[in-house]
């Protein structure tokens, strides 16, 4: 298995797929590599682009570090930058799912020279202060310490009109608790929000969220600061089974960029 060292010592794992321009694919919490292939992405990517699969610290076969200072985003953007470093990569497209968009804007922000094409899956809050966010994250770790990765998917599951694939959530119940708790401990030591990153995020964006994970069109707000994005709602889905829509999401992708054909008029709606 190929791996990359982070400078803080932790293995990262990353498989290779396809030819092509490189695409660097990221995925949140409760999710290793392999989900992109199991959701039907990599097919249909990697007969395009060098798809570059990528076990983020504390999922896969890659390490699982779980100090608080191991899950700093800071952390997250430099084991992309070592990554691209190690395949010579000098410009790629960077599509990020669930937590994995947080890490996709501050690459973007501060790497304008890496990140030549965005896509973002997913979906983010309004900006809280400091305190507010100390306290959600209190409340947070109280049920996910009950509750373990149920704490997320009970709702998910819930708010889905159809039935998320028993598979996907048994590989995230599956998944190595102690990372996910640090990482939610960490994010009120960060000193960042990803709403900070979006007027410095430069090359062009597509931003893709189901309808029903973002009531408010929040992302709408995101894509209209980001001065080159387009939003794009995946109709009925939530966040979940957004990701897994592929026949919906895949024409979408392929057309932003630029090696397939276009979707059908009428089947996207995008504002900025």
């Amino acid at each position: 298995m190929p791996y990359i060292t982070a400078s803080d010592g932790v293995r990262l794992h990353y498989e290779i797929v396809g030819s092509g321009s490189p695409l660097v694919l990221h995925l949140g919490a409760g999710g290793d590599s392999e989900l992109w292939r199991a959701a039907g992405y990599i097919e249909a990517l990697a007969a395009e682009h060098r798809c570059i699969l990528f076990d983020h610290r504390g999922h896969g076969s890659s390490d699982h570090p779980t100090g608080i200072a191991d899950h700093h985003i800071d952390r997250y953007v430099a084991d992309v930058v070592a990554l691209c470093d190690q395949l010579r990569l000098e410009r790629i497209t960077f599509y990020g799912w669930s937590n994995g968009l947080i890490v996709g804007l501050k690459l973007a922000a501060e790497q304008p020279a890496l990140v030549e094409r965005l896509i973002l899956a997913g979906a983010i809050g309004r900006r809280v202060d400091q305190d507010q966010l100390i306290s959600a994250t209190a409340e947070r770790m109280t049920g996910m310490r009950e509750r373990g990765w149920w704490y997320l998917l009970d709702d998910m599951v819930a708010a889905e009109p159809s039935p998320i694939p028993q598979w996907f959530l048994d590989r995230v119940a599956a998944t190595d608790q102690g990372p996910w708790f640090a990482y939610t401990q960490a994010r009120p030591t960060w000193g960042w929000s990803p709403w900070d990153a979006l007027p410095d995020v430069g090359c062009p964006a597509l931003i893709l969220v189901g309808e029903l994970e973002d009531p408010d069109d929040v992302m709408g707000e995101v894509a209209a600061v980001i001065p080159e994005a387009v939003r794009v709602r995946v109709p009925g889905k939530e966040h979940i089974n957004a990701f897994l829509d592929v026949q919906f999401v895949l024409p979408i992708v392929s057309d932003f960029l630029g090696d397939g054909p276009r979707a059908p008029a009428g089947d996207v709606a995008t504002d900025r």
